[in-house]
């Protein structure tokens, strides 16, 4: 399984979330292009020379942010897609962790869904950063694609190539960054259930039997969130 083996280990685990948070909330809000070191040394309020100890340029930090939110992801994922239960309990669970995840820490996440610029295979050091966070997200994406296919070779899923039906699956899920902004008082609970709808929303395009599948898979929502 792909790991975050660029993220700076020196880096104090308090420093380095203070940090990766901080960047990952100014690339969401202004973008790549427009956020410097400067900025994220002062909405840290201190100095870019903390910043500039553990990272040579934006660009690693970029790289980095997004490398950490695809650990994130990978590291709650797994278990569920290699545990227990049929792949409609398996994909249902894994559906719903990874929105609940995209919502509850959206900066950080939103970059890791939208932020692989172009622009940055321009420079070669960089060009090879961003193969290795692509190889994350194909890792990370080729674990729901098995549970998929065990799904279709079980006769549960539509019968289309697993990776095909990956694509519209993760778009509805993923298409959350773009839509979806944390109301100030916003309650965990609320959260919990646009991702459950999200979630089961998914799974139905999926599903063979829609209605009476997704109404057999939602108590599995519920067994998983927690």
């Amino acid at each position: 399984m792909a790991n975050a083996q660029h993220i700076p280990t020196e880096m104090s685990g308090e420093s380095r979330e203070e940090i990766l948070q901080a960047a990952a909330e100014l690339f969401m809000e202004f973008g790549y292009a427009a956020t410097s070191i400067d900025a994220v040394a002062q909405r840290l309020g201190s100095t870019k020379g903390r910043i500039y100890h553990h990272y040579r340029s934006k660009a690693d930090l970029f790289f980095d942010v997004q490398a950490a939110a695809m650990t994130r992801l990978i590291e709650q994922i797994d278990p569920i897609a290699r545990g227990l239960g049929d792949p409609v309990e398996r994909l249902a669970a894994m559906a719903l962790r990874h929105t609940q995840i995209l919502l509850k820490e959206l900066p950080m996440q939103k970059v890791a869904v939208q932020g692989l610029e172009r622009h940055l295979l321009e420079a070669s050091a960089a060009a090879k950063r961003l193969r290795s966070i692509v190889k994350m997200r194909d890792d990370y994406e080729q674990m729901f694609v098995e549970v998929i296919d065990d799904g279709i070779r079980a006769g549960s899923f539509v019968d289309l190539p697993a990776r095909l039906l990956s694509k519209p699956f993760f778009g509805t899920l993923n298409w959350a960054t773009v839509w979806y902004s944390q109301r100030r008082l916003q309650s965990d609970a609320a959260i919990d259930d646009i991702a459950h709808t999200l979630a089961a929303f998914a799974l139905r395009g999926l599903l063979k039997d829609s209605n009476d599948e997704a109404a057999r898979a939602t108590p599995l929502f519920q067994y998983h969130m927690g």
